[in-house]
C-alpha cells in the first residue's frame, strides 16, 4: 500500500501562484477504485469497525499501520459504485482530505498544507476559490487546513499506539481465507496483522491499567469486533458479482 496514494502532481499551497484557484468538491470516488485497503487512525475506529474490517499492516520500515479494508483482491474497493458513488456511512478521513496533504517543512517543525494540482476539481469553474480578494484564506481553505492539521496530530497518536502495541507484543500475524458457498471463488489475504486477545489478557495490571487509562481499551475492542466484517466484504463481492 502506497503511503501517498490517490496523489499526482503535490505541491505546496501559495497565496500568490494560487491566489485565483478555485477546487471543485469531490462528486465522484472513482480516484479511489483501486484501493483494497487505506490508512486510518485509531480515533475513526470506533466508526469504521461498523462497516470495514480493520487491520494492521507492517509497512517496509517494520512500522506498523492501521487500515481499513476495502476489497478482497488487489486493486479491489468494492465500496465505490461503477458511478463513483462511495457506498458506507463512513468516509475515512484519508479519503475525505484529498486533495489537500501535509507535507513538513524543512525546519522539520512547521506543517505545510499542499495540493493535488492533478485532482479533477482543480481550477473548476463552479469551485471554491482557496484564498479570499484580499489573500486570506478561504473558508474552504480553513477547513481543509483544520482537517489536515487534526489528521496529522491524530496519525502521531496513532504511531505511538502502534508502537506500544509492537513493543508489548501484542500483534499477530492473520491470514484470512474466504470463498463463495459454491467454492467458485476463493481468497486468500496475507500480510494483515491483528491484536492477540489472548496476548492482551496475559498482560501485567500495570500494563494492562496503561493502555485502560490510554481510553485504548476502546480502539482494540473496535478493532477486533470489526474482524466480522470480513464475510461482509464477501457478500459485497458475490453481490457485484451478479
Amino acid at each position: 500500500m502506497s503511503e501517498m496514494m490517490f496523489y499526482e502532481s503535490i505541491a505546496v499551497i501559495d497565496s500568490v501562484q494560487h491566489k485565483d484557484t478555485k477546487i471543485g468538491k469531490i462528486r465522484d470516488y472513482s480516484f479511489t477504485s483501486e484501493a483494497n485497503s487505506i490508512p486510518v487512525a485509531c480515533v475513526e475506529f470506533l466508526e469504521a469497525s461498523k462497516e470495514y474490517p480493520v487491520t494492521f499492516i507492517k509497512n517496509n520500515k517494520g512500522i506498523y499501520i492501521p487500515t481499513v479494508i476495502l476489497g478482497l483482491q488487489d486493486a479491489q474497493n468494492l465500496f465505490v459504485s461503477e458511478d463513483g458513488k462511495w457506498n458506507a456511512f463512513y468516509l475515512p478521513a484519508y479519503v475525505r482530505r484529498y486533495p489537500f496533504v501535509p507535507s513538513v517543512g524543512e525546519d522539520k517543525e512547521r506543517l505545510n498544507i499542499c495540493i493535488d494540482e492533478k485532482f479533477p476539481g482543480f481550477d473548476a469553474e463552479d469551485g471554491d476559490r482557496l484564498f479570499n480578494e484580499d489573500g486570506s484564506p478561504s473558508p474552504m481553505l480553513e477547513e481543509a487546513v483544520k482537517l489536515i492539521q487534526d489528521y496529522h496530530l491524530q496519525m502521531k497518536i496513532t504511531a505511538e499506539f502502534c508502537a506500544s502495541l509492537a513493543e508489548n507484543d501484542l500483534l499477530e500475524e492473520f491470514n484470512a481465507e474466504f470463498g463463495t458457498q459454491d467454492g467458485s471463488k476463493k481468497f486468500r489475504m496475507t500480510g494483515l496483522y491483528v491484536i492477540s486477545e489472548e496476548k492482551l489478557l496475559d498482560l501485567s495490571d500495570e500494563k494492562a491499567l496503561q493502555i485502560f487509562r490510554k481510553g485504548e481499551f476502546a480502539w482494540i475492542y473496535s478493532h477486533l469486533n470489526s474482524l466480522s466484517n470480513f464475510p461482509r466484504l464477501l457478500q459485497k463481492f458475490v453481490a457485484q458479482e451478479k
